[in-house]
């Protein structure tokens, strides 16, 4: 059905059913597996260097930072249960609408644009009855995507 998954998590218990449902649908369909986390908190060198902030000392805490979502994301996964898949982790830093688009169009062009992508997301709701229905970011991929979206509530216990 699909060729490539892309699940896009904030790592927070919100997101963790999205992400289940991106593990069981990869694995039923034989789909590739990317699974995306994307920070946007990160400073560039001049703004570290206005703020008065080590750049080294700053470029270590983002590795850290780095370092830990990817072990994080691949808890989650393995967490779930589902053995054989093909998954990748990746860290990008951006606005997250934006980026995951644009992760998304990354995976179709090294595929040569011959990939069946889908995107797989979590979502809370916030502010607006749009994005209280679906979440800011979500509501934005919704939207602007050129991929299928698959949205998918916050698991209520």
């Amino acid at each position: 059905m699909f060729d490539h998954i892309m699940c896009a998590t904030d790592l927070s218990p919100r997101s963790d059913e999205a992400l289940r449902v991106a593990v069981h649908m990869a694995a039923r369909y034989d789909s590739h597996l990317t699974v995306l986390n994307v920070h946007e908190e990160f400073m560039d060198k001049g703004e570290m260097i206005m703020l008065r902030v080590s750049v080294q000392q700053m470029q270590e805490k983002f590795r850290e930072i780095a370092l830990a979502a990817k072990e994080q994301m691949h808890e989650l996964v393995t967490a779930v249960g589902v053995d054989d898949l093909q998954v990748e982790y990746k860290l990008h830093e951006g606005k997250p609408g934006e980026t995951i688009i644009s992760a998304a169009h990354e995976i179709s062009h090294l595929a040569g644009g011959t990939k069946a992508i889908l995107i797989i997301m979590g979502t809370n709701g916030r502010h607006s009855l749009a994005e209280m229905l679906l979440g800011s970011v979500a509501e934005h991929i919704v939207r602007h995507s050129p991929f299928p979206v698959l949205v998918i509530p916050q698991k209520i216990d």
